[in-house]
């Protein structure tokens, strides 16, 4: 199988030729943006060789007023598509997935709208919203808006999917109650708009002590969260959970950080032994540390393609 035959076999609850892989990490500040940005996605793909590309986001959310104030969320309009910040990632997006030919699927990233209400309002959301859930209701509620026509253009620009990080649900946090009212009801309006659109959209459950069965309903293809942590499920737990594939099993601060080659590849093959190799994509917890090895990476992605282990003498 090529990349997105792997993938697609995979989308489908088909057991593909070799389980895939795929690892991602925020650039350098130094290539964060526009054309240094394309280059270090292709460099990163063509060094590491994974079966999808993440297209990472560097362009935080920015609204037309400041927020220092609950009442301010009232004041937001959308975001226009045209604002500098959609443009420069959807150029991001358009270069690189030209350059790649259709060679792989990609998938790119969008920041819930708890999120781009954190980037746009100095990370204010929790404490505006316990303070008055009405008026910061109202503000996440235009920044779904035009995250919602932002996704849409995000596949007409080349993306295959979004990476939607769903922030703002661990539960120690906002109440079960806070987070079905205010939290999903906007995560779902983005999410709905490209429902129908796109081939790879992964939700990642961002944080520790989430709620993950408040997740079972989102719109997606492949679900990732942080396995490795203390309280949250196990993957094994969570494919059973939602039904559909997952991403994930390694620590993003660990083994594949600073482990050897065989304590790389023995994780990998461990990983396939307790899932299996059906609806699972290995990946990590979250974005690996910027500095990471990119050798590590490699070889990770390499060890998905070893299993299993030759001695077993399975063909």
């Amino acid at each position: 199988m090529n990349k997105i035959e792997r993938m697609r076999a995979c989308l489908a609850g088909q057991v593909p030729d070799r389980v895939p892989a795929s690892f991602w990490f925020h650039f350098p500040q130094h290539q964060a943006h526009g054309q240094a940005s394309i280059d270090a996605h292709l460099e990163y793909y063509r060094q590491v060789d994974p079966d999808f590309l993440k297209i990472m986001n560097e362009h935080p959310y920015q609204g037309n007023v400041q927020i220092k104030n609950p009442a301010d969320w009232r004041k937001l309009k959308p975001a226009p598509i045209k604002s500098d910040f959609f443009q420069a990632q959807l150029d991001e997006i358009k270069q690189i997935t030209d350059a790649l030919d259709g060679e792989c699927l990609t998938t790119t990233t969008i920041f819930n709208p708890f999120s781009s209400g954190n980037h746009a309002s100095g990370r204010r959301v929790t404490e505006h919203l316990k303070a008055d859930p009405q008026s910061v209701n109202i503000g996440l509620a235009t920044i779904a808006e035009s995250l919602a026509e932002f996704a849409q253009a995000c596949l007409e620009a080349g993306a295959d999917g979004i990476y939607f990080s769903a922030q703002g649900g661990d539960a120690d946090r906002f109440s079960e109650a806070e987070f079905l009212e205010f939290i999903k009801p906007h995560d779902l309006t983005v999410l709905n708009a490209i429902r129908e659109q796109g081939e790879l959209h992964i939700i990642h459950i961002c944080r520790d002590n989430n709620r993950l069965h408040l997740y079972c309903n989102y719109p997606g293809h492949v679900f990732n969260w942080a396995v490795t942590a203390p309280v949250n499920l196990s993957l094994k737990a969570g494919k059973r959970l939602f039904g559909r594939p997952v991403l994930g099993g390694l620590d993003n601060r660990g083994v594949i950080v600073d482990g050897s080659p065989a304590e790389i590849e023995a994780a990998v093959h461990d990983i396939i032994d307790k899932i299996g190799p059906k609806n699972l994509i290995i990946g990590a917890d979250c974005t690996l540390p910027t500095e990471i090895g990119r050798e590590n990476i490699r070889l990770a992605i390499q060890a998905a393609g070893t299993y299993p282990k030759p001695e077993q003498g399975v063909n």
